[in-house]
């Protein structure tokens, strides 16, 4: 148990780092959340991740209220990129924290919906700095990545 919560803390910082990711849910009704960029609100220590996305018109009702979801981080010059993926669901009890004390609710009103996702797989991706290399090298670099994967951790929550 203790493995797992050390992975967990090293997500739950690189996440911090960047807190910006490209959303992108899968939904099985006709209705879906569109992929966007959020801002994370909060990374806790039980894997759970909490953002606000847009939801055009007043149809947050209409949605699935729970939902298969992944998060892309990703900052230039950070030198890693993450991936996330797992269970996601709209949030909608007036008293939640985020809810009740957040600008973004008040003056954005049925425009974002709160989302709650669970980590349940985690992609870590290493990222070489290359701005010293002469472009030759480069040139190699992009043949090869173009070939062959970057080394990555992949971490598997249940």
């Amino acid at each position: 148990m203790q493995y797992l919560d050390t992975n967990l803390i090293f997500l739950q910082e690189k996440i911090k780092d960047i807190r910006i990711a490209i959303f992108k849910s899968e939904m099985n009704s006709e209705l879906q959340l569109p992929n966007n960029i959020i801002h994370v609100l909060e990374a806790d220590s039980e894997g759970n991740i909490l953002f606000f996305t847009s939801c055009t018109g007043k149809y947050s009702q209409h949605l699935e209220k729970s939902f298969y979801a992944y998060l892309d981080f990703y900052k230039k010059g950070s030198g890693f990129r993450l991936r996330a993926s797992g269970k996601a669901k709209l949030i909608e009890d007036e008293g939640h924290a985020f809810l009740t004390k957040s600008n973004y609710s008040q003056s954005t009103a049925g425009r974002l919906v709160l989302v709650k996702m669970k980590i349940m797989q985690a992609e870590y991706f290493e990222v070489k700095n290359n701005e010293q290399e002469n472009w030759k090298n480069k040139l190699i670099g992009a043949f090869n990545n173009f070939f062959f994967t970057e080394p990555h951790r992949l971490y598997e929550f249940n």
